[in-house]
């Protein structure tokens, strides 16, 4: 439903404009009264002869600032048209010779991910919408991430008013959280949090605050630098809430959950979550039920590896629930994904000696749905994750009658050594020889050559663990076997 918000000099003008297309006035609501009219994308401010689309602070549209129009019968059908997403009937009325139909076009190529030509670029007027083209458009012309940054500056210096400097700067902002560049993300939201801005403007200042500060998060976390990021989360909300925007409430019920989490309260973290399904389950909304989905599993399985082992089997649960919507055929790295997680799950839950072969079936049926996607040509770096994390957990596996599963292990950690060299990756490195050197203390000797061929290597891989990190935790476990090494010779001798 599109909203039309005029005054009374042209009311009865707007109707009219309305009644020429048969019906339209079903899918339009003109108001005078400024209190009846959400403060929605879908409003079209109609005064003073002008025609304004107002800002699109809940990303359902391409954010791109239209300019003021003349109010006509073609241009107020056609921007009508554009926002009931029927570009089509909006190009009917809005021909190649009007002001806006460069706009139109980049906005709608904008939308459908077409190719934005240099030429159409070119005649683009206002700062804020080159900065968009360039950040989220399928732009001709490559840039790089420098001049985007600049002309987003640029654009920010120039903007008319307060309220589109902040609309400027959300994006600026998401670009930032983006590369990485947290601490100047939260410094760009802090310098504006004192304007004289509309609830919107100032709501998204709070989401993008929280979330600048999410990503500097460190451990141990500040209790008081939590409270501030859920109490923003909780604004940010109530508001979306208030406003009817329950998908962008369930995005902010993920986030808060996350920090429900860091904070040890378990119970609010798993209500956030589960809020956030309900909302996507009922708005049919697959992507982001799965994606909530997948971050319900992840909380679940990091209980249940801190001493809460009774959240193992909801992880299960919950991570298999996201297998049916991300699905070998159409989602095959998210399918490879989750695989890895219940993997390592089915390797890791306490069971009963009886249980145990069951289990063991499931991780390493997994784990060999990870490997057809994982490819050691395409993801040589996921292959060797997958090859270190299935070896670690073949070492506790049952005897198997037709194959050796310590030799199995054995040959997936030194593939996995090929890929993970002390150049490359000398931390993945450490870590597998770590888990190695624990594989050689359960394998059998077949002779004392083999024996003292063993205790070699060993020795060897453990001395080069404390060439390759500096890591206390890895560098004491090194120790550890070294001294172990020395005692075994001992009573070889």
């Amino acid at each position: 439903m599109i909203t039309l918000l005029t005054t009374t000099e042209h009311y009865s003008e707007v109707v009219e404009h309305i009644k020429i297309v048969d019906r339209l006035d079903e899918l339009v609501t003109v108001v005078l009264d400024e209190e009846k009219a959400e403060l929605s994308s879908k409003l079209i401010l109609i005064q003073k002869g002008v025609i304004k689309l107002n800002m699109d602070w809940y990303d359902e549209e391409p954010p791109y600032l239209f300019p003021a129009v003349e109010l006509t019968s073609n241009n107020l059908l056609g921007l009508i048209f554009y926002k009931l997403d029927n570009h089509q009937k909006a190009f009917d009325h809005i021909s190649e010779d009007n002001p806006i139909y460069n706009d139109m076009l980049t906005a709608t190529y904008l939308q459908f991910g077409y190719e934005i030509s240099e030429a159409m670029y070119a005649q683009i007027d206002s700062l804020h919408n080159k900065s968009i083209v360039k950040h989220y458009g399928n732009y001709q012309k490559s840039n790089d991430i420098k001049e985007l940054k600049a002309l987003y500056g640029k654009a920010i210096a120039a903007s008319e008013n307060d309220e589109i400097k902040v609309f400027t700067t959300k994006h600026y902002v998401n670009l930032l959280l983006d590369e990485g560049e947290f601490k100047k993300a939260e410094e760009s939201v802090r310098t504006l949090q004192n304007k004289a801005i509309t609830e919107e403007a100032s709501v998204t200042l709070d989401i993008l605050l929280a979330s600048s500060l999410m990503a500097q998060l460190e451990m141990p976390y500040q209790p008081e630098k939590l409270d501030e990021i859920l109490n923003l989360y909780h604004l940010g909300i109530s508001f979306y809430e208030a406003k009817g925007q329950k998908v962008n409430a369930g995005l902010l019920y993920i986030e808060a959950s996350e920090v429900a989490n860091f904070q040890n309260d378990h119970t609010t973290s798993k209500d956030y979550i589960n809020k956030a399904i309900f909302i996507f389950k009922e708005a049919d909304i697959p992507e982001f039920l799965g994606e909530a989905g997948l971050r319900k599993a992840t909380l679940l399985y990091k209980w249940s590896k801190n001493g809460s082992p009774q959240y193992y089997k909801p992880a299960i649960n919950a991570f298999q629930d996201t297998l049916k919507v991300f699905k070998k055929d159409t989602h095959p790295q998210k399918f490879a994904d989750v695989h890895h997680k219940l993997a390592l799950i089915y390797s890791e839950i306490p069971v009963s000696p009886e249980e145990k072969p069951i289990w063991t079936a499931f991780c390493a049926s997994s784990f060999e749905e990870v490997l057809k996607f994982y490819t050691k040509e395409n993801f040589p770096y996921e292959f060797a994750m997958a090859y270190h994390n299935y070896a670690t957990a073949l070492m506790g596996f049952p005897e198997a009658k037709l194959h050796d599963n310590l030799k199995k292990a054995y040959q997936m950690f030194e593939d996995a050594l090929n890929i993970r060299t002390a150049e490359s990756y000398p931390l993945e490195r450490a870590l597998t020889l770590i888990n190695q050197l624990e594989l050689y203390w359960i394998m059998h000797n077949k002779d004392s050559e083999e024996e003292a061929r063993n205790y070699n290597t060993m020795l060897d891989k453990a001395h080069e663990i404390k060439q390759l990190v500096k890591d206390k935790t890895i560098m004491e476990q090194a120790d550890e076997h070294i001294a172990a090494l020395y005692e075994l010779k001992k009573v070889l001798h």
